[in-house]
């Protein structure tokens, strides 16, 4: 018992996740990652189906949610926050 209690003691703290997060809907995370992964809106729409300004309506609502000023504080936000793919 004891030596249980000394291993999950020795575990470190899980990394909390960044609230900002949690406002986004699924479809808004995935576009936030595909940002992060240097995506232009026309490969964004092309790879989801949907259209550009679909696109840029979803990204207006995402910069507002997280008080953002643009697409590169957007990508960083997104690495940050394990939101991109990037498969080696």
């Amino acid at each position: 018992m004891v030596e249980e209690f000394s291993r999950l003691a020795a575990r470190p703290e899980p990394q909390p996740v960044n609230q900002g997060v949690s406002l986004l809907t699924e479809r808004e995370r995935e576009i936030a990652g595909l940002v992060g992964e240097g995506k232009s809106n026309r490969e964004i729409a092309r790879q989801l189906h949907l259209s550009e300004g679909t696109v840029r309506n979803y990204l207006s609502v995402i910069l507002s949610k997280l008080d953002l000023r643009d697409r590169t504080q957007l990508a960083i936000f997104a690495l940050k926050n394990n939101l991109v793919n990037i498969e080696v």
